[in-house]
């Protein structure tokens, strides 16, 4: 397992604005591509497709997730990079809970080490796995040895979003804990909690700059976002001031959200139904989960909405909604469009 040279996330590269990367029907290979600068969509066929879905993007590579046949619980996963076609199998994933995917990418532009992080289990759980293993290692934070797991129970971990950074796969959970996971030691710590944290809000956290940023968006109050920085060798927290925000735009979406450099803007892009992109159910918010993470998917009407920081306008962003089963950014790199 390589551990050193230079990490390839997307927090140490200049970004190109993504696409929105939609599915109609899961298991067809046709998935439609909208371009958010032109207001363009087309629609797109590739062999990576059926059965499948994009969970994360790293390095050009792919990691996709299919869930088997007459099994509730099992996901085939393999990694894949379009531009070379070179496919990676992995074990087939067993876990009873759904969950985020991140990947580390060696210097030498090769997957190492993909980790799949339970988004609902008693205690954080990550299962590991490389490219030619036969199972996936599972590893538990177990904050108090003398509290067992059925103890646990009682207060389950809730993960409600995750983001790459380096080789950490950094998370935060329902109550603003934000949790950090060595995905090449297999390390489990706590680092810190997310000031002005309020569970009515929708919650994203995205790699900038080496360092993670959280970004709160209270729901009632319409284009209101809060974004604070978090220093992980510090671990201190600061907002991020007007000069930080000045021209770029943030991509949003759980499980891989992006923040790429426009001239003159200061934009944040959510998916959603409606111009609040968070889900609250009986004053619990619920992840808006993208990839086939349930044996069934269920379609939805769905748009993108620019939120304007400076004018707190909301600008519906497709002229017309369209129905989809699942959706995500992706970098234009990824495919030839």
């Amino acid at each position: 397992m390589e551990t050193n040279g230079t990490e390839k996330n997307n927090c140490s590269k200049e970004l190109m604005v993504p696409l929105a990367l939609f599915a109609v029907e899961l298991n067809s290979k046709k998935r439609l591509l909208f371009d958010v600068s032109s207001r363009k969509i087309h629609g797109v066929t590739s062999t990576v497709f059926p059965d499948a879905f994009c969970e994360f993007e790293n390095g050009g590579w792919l990691l996709m997730a299919q869930h088997k046949p007459l099994s509730f619980q099992d996901q085939i996963v393999f990694l894949v990079h379009p531009s070379t076609g070179t496919h990676l199998d992995l074990p087939v994933l067993r876990s009873p809970n759904e969950g985020f995917f991140v990947f580390y990418v060696g210097s030498h532009g090769m997957p190492l080490v993909v980790a799949f992080i339970e988004i609902m289990s008693a205690v954080p759980t990550a299962h590991i796995a490389c490219p030619g293993d036969v199972y996936w290692s599972i590893y538990k934070h177990i904050s108090d040895p003398e509290m067992s797991e059925a103890m646990y129970k009682v207060q389950s971990a809730l993960i409600v979003d995750v983001v790459l950074l380096g080789k950490q796969a950094v998370c935060v959970d329902f109550h603003g804990q934000i949790l950090s996971f060595s995905i090449t030691d297999m390390i489990w710590r706590t680092v810190s909690s997310c000031p002005d944290w309020s569970k009515q809000d929708s919650h994203f956290l995205v790699a900038s700059n080496e360092q993670v940023v959280a970004i709160l968006h209270p729901c009632k109050t319409g284009s209101a976002f809060k974004f604070f920085k978090l220093d992980l060798q510090a671990m201190e927290w600061s907002l991020l001031d007007d000069r930080e925000l000045d021209n770029t735009s943030w991509f949003l979406c759980k499980g891989q959200s992006y923040h790429v450099k426009e001239e003159g803007k200061r934009r944040v892009y959510l998916f959603g139904p409606n111009k609040c992109a968070g889900s609250i159910v009986n004053g619990t918010e619920v992840a808006t989960f993208t990839g086939s993470l349930g044996p069934s998917t269920l379609k939805s009407i769905t748009n993108i909405y620019a939120y304007d920081l400076v004018d707190e306008t909301v600008e519906t962003v497709i002229p017309a909604s369209i129905v989809t089963e699942v959706h995500r950014w992706i970098l234009p790199s990824t495919f030839a469009t």
